[in-house]
């Protein structure tokens, strides 16, 4: 799939957003992060591809582009993914079975999320013969409604994984607190999520997240928004300042899984907190 960026017809409506997520922890405390999307409004659509590259001796590298961009392939338990503008390919291959959820539905659009693989054995080949090994993840959103009219004043993500356990989770607080989360597979109701700790209770057990590397601290929305706006002329009239302006933090963290207290794995989780500013919901961004 290799959509071109510019003017054509939008059979989903007036906005709908097709997002890849799909990651890696390498076995060296490396990891990466990429993101295929494709978004549309008002018969405008724009592709978009980026990765975070993260590496324990030379720290954070991220880059991003607007173009024609492949999406993920899926056949059977396997997923692959290839930039060639970036020289790097990578194959995902499911260790567990699949999720999804309907986070969000008010009739005239929805959030559907869909992980392909919540827990995966990965290999990544770049140009130069660099090749990563690792666990990974993989994970595609699909939205109908503009994101801003999801009621949330935090967004709460993540993934963990070790050899023998994982666990995904979504929460999004506002007035009402929405909650998705899984453990081996199996959905938990009523779990404590925060940034630094998962509590399951009916289990007694806890996950805990040291935090130790920041992979992302920005206003990541801003910035993507931003380079969109040649592509879609007038998008930046409807999007809500606060929404624009949600500061995104996120980790690579080393966890350890504790039963009744005592650590029964310890693995890695890539994680993250999206914070709005609830108090201006009504104001648009007017000048960028």
């Amino acid at each position: 799939m290799k959509p071109e960026n510019g003017h054509t017809n939008t059979p989903q409506g007036d906005f709908y957003l097709d997002k890849w997520f799909l990651d890696v922890v390498g076995e060296h405390g490396e990891a990466m992060i990429f993101y295929s999307a494709k978004l549309g409004w008002k018969g405008w659509t724009v592709s978009y591809a980026s990765w975070l590259r993260y590496d324990p001796a030379t720290g954070v590298r991220e880059t991003s582009g607007f173009r024609a961009v492949q999406a993920p392939v899926c056949k059977g338990n396997t997923i692959t993914w290839q930039d060639e503008k970036y020289g790097v390919s990578g194959r995902w291959v499911s260790q567990a079975p699949p999720l999804q959820a309907r986070l969000f539905d008010d009739g005239a659009g929805h959030l559907d999320w869909h992980c392909h693989q919540p827990s995966s054995k990965v290999t990544l080949q770049f140009d130069d013969g660099t090749i990563i090994q690792g666990t990974g993840y993989v994970e595609q959103l699909m939205l109908t409604v503009f994101p801003w009219k999801i009621p949330m004043r935090e967004l709460r993500w993540g993934r963990f994984s070790s050899e023998e356990h994982y666990w995904v989770w979504i929460e999004l607080r506002s007035q009402v607190r929405q909650q998705w989360l899984w453990v081996n597979g199996e959905k938990i109701q009523n779990g404590v999520i925060e940034d630094d700790r998962i509590v399951v209770s009916e289990k007694d057990l806890e996950l805990q997240l040291d935090r130790q590397v920041v992979l992302e601290s920005e206003k990541k929305i801003f910035s993507v928004v931003k380079k969109l706006l040649p592509f879609m002329p007038g998008f930046k009239r409807g999007v809500p300042l606060p929404f624009l302006l949600a500061a995104e933090h996120k980790w690579l963290s080393g966890g350890a899984l504790l039963r009744h207290g005592a650590v029964i794995g310890r693995g890695k989780a890539i994680h993250e907190l999206v914070e709005f500013n609830g108090k201006q919901q009504n104001t648009s961004l007017k000048n960028t």
